[in-house]
């Protein structure tokens, strides 16, 4: 990243977002109230709530935590606060450039995703005040640009949320049967994941996020962004569709499944092995120097030879880490962009139509320096 900000003439970096807080420190933040400045030359310094002083003590690498009370009667503005440690730290040191994140539509949570704070035009006053006289740049696309490729440390990480993941991949294979429904499918993922992940390789604070879609209707439409579980019972011959996002310690795996609840049709146990072979052949294409086109086609043409082509509406793979979907790499009709060892992609055709329903197989995929590496592997079994 220094390497990085020299080649931007950035003196430094002012991060809120928690994933980026993460990238650069080690910690994870709990709401989204965490600042950490991060100079090209000299060591971090990160604004923390006072209270998370235990939880930032366990994870922070280099940077100087600089506590300020929150949540309490006695504490001050947070946005003083913050400023006042921020203009603390930059004191006398002639900075004319600093980045911050100006433009990040699409953020991960912090710990409390039921709530977060997020970059406004406070925080930009804030810095402004904080750093006068130095020009704030936007480094949004330079700090996705330097999340492409993950570190040894990075890639660690991931794994282990990848192979949390399949603790709830086991028990959603296990409940789903004729009379369960979406919602306690759903439920009983998490609750396995919350349960016995935690703690899973000194994973400190793990959550899930399942959604499960059953019957044709809802199936078919399990191309979205995300599916809608219901109350809905599983009938004997219907899918159920596992969509599983899983962050461990602020690192993200993204995982699908499908199972049938009862004897699948021939043509169900067909687009499931369609799909299965697809997803095998993409992952068989990922090494450096291929490009998202090139995975993508390899498993589009098992689908269109199977003969369901207008059925797979959505690109084959994403990005993931740092957020449970990054914008690159990118698996897609058209992308020219060319694989990197130390990239990290989901691999994930799919195929969705009534009254058969809707089939998807999910992994997350590392990029080697000779091929690829499937973390947390779990079987592919439709009943």
């Amino acid at each position: 990243m220094r390497r990085a900000m020299e080649a931007e003439r950035l003196d430094a970096l002012a991060v809120r977002l928690p994933e980026n807080v993460l990238l650069l420190s080690g910690f994870w933040p709990m709401i989204g109230a965490s600042v950490l400045l991060f100079p090209r030359e000299g060591r971090p310094v990160c604004a923390i709530p006072h209270c998370y002083e235990y939880e930032a003590s366990l994870s922070l690498w280099e940077a100087e935590p600089a506590y300020f009370r929150y949540g309490v009667l006695d504490a001050p503005d947070p946005g003083s606060a913050i400023r006042d440690i921020l203009s603390h730290a930059a004191r006398g040191k002639g900075w004319k450039r600093v980045g911050y994140e100006a433009d990040f539509e699409v953020v991960a949570p912090p710990w409390n995703s039921g709530e977060m704070q997020v970059p406004a035009a406070r925080t930009h006053a804030i810095y402004a005040a904080a750093f006068d006289g130095a020009e704030l740049v936007d480094i949004s696309s330079l700090l996705q640009a330097q999340r492409r490729r993950k570190t040894a440390y990075e890639i660690a990480k991931i794994r282990i949320a990848s192979e949390i993941s399949s603790i709830g991949l086991e028990a959603f294979e296990r409940l789903v049967d004729v009379g369960a429904s979406g919602v306690e499918l759903a439920a009983g993922v998490e609750r396995e994941i919350m349960a016995c992940g935690t703690g899973y390789q000194g994973a400190f604070r793990v959550r899930a996020y399942a959604q499960v879609a059953v019957g044709p209707d809802e199936s078919a439409v399990g191309y979205r962004p995300n599916e809608v579980s219901t109350r809905r019972l599983l009938e004997s011959g219907d899918i159920a569709l596992l969509e599983l996002g899983v962050v461990a310690d602020g690192y993200w795996a993204d995982r699908t499944r499908v199972r049938v609840a009862g004897q699948p049709t021939q043509e169900q146990f067909k687009v499931f092995d369609t799909v299965r072979r697809a997803q095998e052949a993409a992952a068989a294409a990922i090494r450096p120097g291929v490009s998202g086109a090139e995975v993508d086609q390899a498993a589009r043409s098992v689908i269109r030879d199977a003969g369901y082509a207008a059925f797979f509406p959505h690109i084959t793979g994403h990005g993931l880490g740092f957020g449970y979907h990054e914008s690159l790499p990118k698996l897609a009709p058209g992308e020219t962009d060319l694989l990197e060892e130390g990239m990290v992609t989901s691999v994930e055709p799919g195929v969705y139509f009534k009254p058969c329903g809707g089939f998807r197989i999910e992994d997350d995929v590392l990029v080697t320096g000779t091929g690829s590496e499937t973390f947390g592997p779990f079987r592919n079994s439709l009943t």
